[in-house]
């Protein structure tokens, strides 16, 4: 036997009576921490005492972007919560486009009734109550006919109602159960029911545009171009005040109604700002300043905030329930509209000059973790030191743990520090990437220490800890320990029963 491998059994061999006796004199903890990210990140076991957190950021998020290829140019995206699906308008095909959460398409509707007539979809919204009878149907403005459609859950076009002029804007109100379309030319408001096929005239406002609902009490909020207002008109077309917001310039305005807090949100685009209205009240809360040119307005359920889109600057703003601005953000490029899932906080940006559907989520997520029962261990060394007699180090991946600080404060906040090598320490037992510390020994863990080191990405590192349990609970005098309050794992001595 050559001389290489005669050394290599003996040391496997008193390796093992090595670990014969430990497990035989002393108590094992297995600590497992995993670093779930692609960057290294520095971790820090026990520290109870200062509270020390295992690491910092914990916790974060793990972006996804996909991208649909739609084939054509995309103009509006809404989000269907009855089937969990994207529904984007391509007004230059006159069809729509169903996409899921994983950027596949589902569905492509042809919107038109023949191949020689043609629709121009403009507005697409969702019948959104469930006691209708086209709840999670679609319904669709088209320009060329100057008429309204919609699509029922099978993807088949159930009706097709003329109406007078072109069509500027669609909202669906769920408090009575109907369509409102403002016109050109007529400066009208048309109302269709889902019970019957007419276009009734229901408002007749100078330059009405844009539409917005409160589906709480069904207030119609309607903007017009004539003197930049936006005027809120009850159910039964009485109007009940208006919001003024000077400007010499056209505005095309989106309206958001959050149903958490009750507050109409308004976003001018011209004046580069967004206006927190109480429905109640008519009044106006706060204005804020979102960027420039917003174009639309949605809740992420994900993060519980308000995103405004910037179409000038490729933005999003986000506004928290404390109607603060928390940060801009920016997510993938994107043009006129982007819808936001109620179930996931999946986000779908459509891109018309790519002709594409980009779906962005972020994911939750965990950076680093350490096994179920680390924090119970953790309290119990807190108050039960333990006497490290041996330490061994699995790592699951070929990268080294180099190095390992030892921090330890004193009742005074003054800190020392001893670093050990783990590299040092390479295990003769196999070709894992393991570490037998013997410099371990003799080192206490308590509340007052703290293990530092850098986990590298994607990496399982585990803690192999012999040792012996310092039971403080039998250094105090039998008499005093009715006052201590401590339970310890001793229990009640026999004397107090």
């Amino acid at each position: 036997m050559n001389k290489q491998l005669y050394n290599w059994y003996d040391q496997h061999e008193r390796l093992q009576l090595f670990y014969k006796e430990l497990l035989e004199e002393n108590e094992v903890a297995q600590i497992t921490v995993t670093n779930c990210t692609d960057v290294s990140r520095e971790v820090t076991l026990w520290g109870t005492n200062k509270c020390a957190p295992i690491a910092n950021p914990l916790n974060g998020f793990e972006e996804d972007k996909r991208e649909a290829d739609l084939g054509q140019v995309s103009y509006e995206v809404v989000y269907n919560s009855v089937n969990d699906l994207f529904y984007v308008i391509n007004n230059r095909t006159d069809t729509i486009t169903v996409v899921n959460d994983q950027a596949v398409v589902v569905q492509t509707v042809q919107l038109r009734p023949d191949p020689l007539t043609f629709v121009n979809p403009n507005n697409i919204v969702v019948n959104t109550n469930p006691n209708s009878l086209e709840y999670g149907f679609v319904g669709v403005t088209g320009t060329a006919e100057k008429e309204f459609l919609t699509v029922d859950l099978n993807f088949t076009i159930t009706r097709r109602i003329p109406i007078s002029n072109e069509p500027i804007d669609l909202v669906y109100n769920p408090f009575d159960d109907a369509y409102f379309i403002t016109e050109s030319v007529r400066n009208s408001v048309t109302k269709i029911t889902t019970l019957n096929n007419n276009a009734v005239n229901h408002l007749t406002i100078a330059g009405a545009k844009t539409l917005g609902v409160n589906p709480e009490n069904g207030d119609l909020f309607v903007h017009n171009t004539a003197n930049n207002n936006v005027e809120v008109y009850n159910t039964n077309g009485a109007r009940r005040g208006w919001i003024e917001r000077p400007t010499a310039t056209e505005n095309t305005v989106s309206f958001y109604y959050h149903k958490i807090n009750q507050r109409m949100y308004i976003a001018y685009d011209s004046l580069n700002s967004m206006v927190v209205m109480n429905p109640l009240t008519i009044g106006t809360e706060e204005i804020l300043d979102v960027g420039l040119e917003p174009i639309d307005i949605e809740f992420n359920p994900l993060d519980n905030m308000i995103y405004v889109a910037s179409q000038d600057e490729q933005l999003f703003t986000r506004v928290d329930e404390n109607l603060e601005i928390v940060d801009r953000i920016s997510l993938v490029a994107f043009d006129r509209s982007f819808a936001i899932s109620s179930k996931n906080g999946t986000i779908a940006l459509n891109n018309s000059s790519l002709k594409k559907l980009f779906i962005y989520r972020r994911n939750p997520k965990l950076f680093v973790k350490v096994n179920d029962d680390y924090e119970q261990i953790r309290e119990d060394f807190k108050y039960n030191p333990m006497l490290i007699k041996h330490m061994k180090v699995v790592a699951s991946t070929d990268e080294r743990i180099n190095t390992l600080q030892v921090i330890e404060s004193s009742i005074s906040g003054k800190e020392t520090c001893e670093s050990i090598s783990l590299r040092s320490y390479q295990s003769p037992q196999g070709y894992g990437n393991v570490s037998e510390v013997f410099e371990m020994e003799g080192y206490i863990i308590d509340g007052r220490v703290c293990w530092r080191f850098t986990i590298n990405p994607n990496q399982q590192v585990t803690f192999l800890i012999y040792y012996q349990q310092l039971d403080m609970y039998n250094f105090l005098p039998e008499k005093s320990r009715i006052s201590t309050g401590v339970q310890m794992s001793k229990g009640i001595p026999e004397a107090w029963k």
